[in-house]
């Protein structure tokens, strides 16, 4: 890929909320992990574990435990628009003050990988952990991180440049809108 091609990759890689009803196969959704396999690691500890979930029944009991777009209240994926897929993020090493840098990292590596195979995704914090666990019969020595929703894409937000605002928005087509700041406001040449 040319510099441009790059460029635009990371334009077009956007959070994903809404999906076609399409299986993901299995070899795509392992080499995401493998990607995530592959990071740097605090200490090289290697911390992270993954679950992969497609299984409809067990998809459908994750969907209920994720909260979806904290700034459009009461919004979530229709029934015909959820994920058809779930990389789950465990930790098995509950007190390595690291692992939130190698799930961050871990996380980058997922979706931009899942990008190249025009997979949409979106990172998930905003969960219920507890039910999770339980739900995927988390041993009481792992803990769980996060949870990236997969699909094929069935939206294409819009970057709006905006120094102002931070909360992206549906317009009356039901078009995502999302704010990103200037270049310019965030960098600075030696100095603040």
């Amino acid at each position: 890929m040319n510099d441009e091609q790059i460029k635009s990759f990371f334009r077009q890689r956007r959070s994903i909320r809404r999906f076609q009803q399409k299986p993901i196969s299995f070899s795509i959704l392992k080499e995401c992990v493998n990607c995530a396999r592959l990071i740097p690691s605090g200490k090289n500890l290697q911390p992270l574990e993954y679950i992969i979930v497609t299984d409809s029944s067990l998809r459908k009991k994750l969907f209920s435990c994720l909260h979806w777009a904290g700034y459009l209240p009461s919004w979530e994926p229709s029934e015909d628009e959820q994920p058809m897929a779930y990389i789950v993020l465990i930790n098995s090493n509950k007190n390595e003050g690291l692992v939130a840098y190698d799930v961050g990292i871990a996380s980058a590596h997922i979706v931009l990988f899942a990008e190249t195979k025009n997979v949409g995704s979106c990172i998930l914090l905003n969960i219920d952990k507890q039910r999770i666990e339980q739900l995927l019969k988390l041993p009481n020595y792992y803990q769980l991180e996060g949870v990236i929703a997969l699909g094929y894409k069935n939206e294409s937000p819009v970057i709006e440049t905006d120094d102002n605002n931070r909360e992206y928005w549906l317009d009356e087509n039901q078009v995502l809108h999302v704010p990103k700041r200037s270049l310019d406001s965030i960098l600075h040449n030696q100095t603040y």
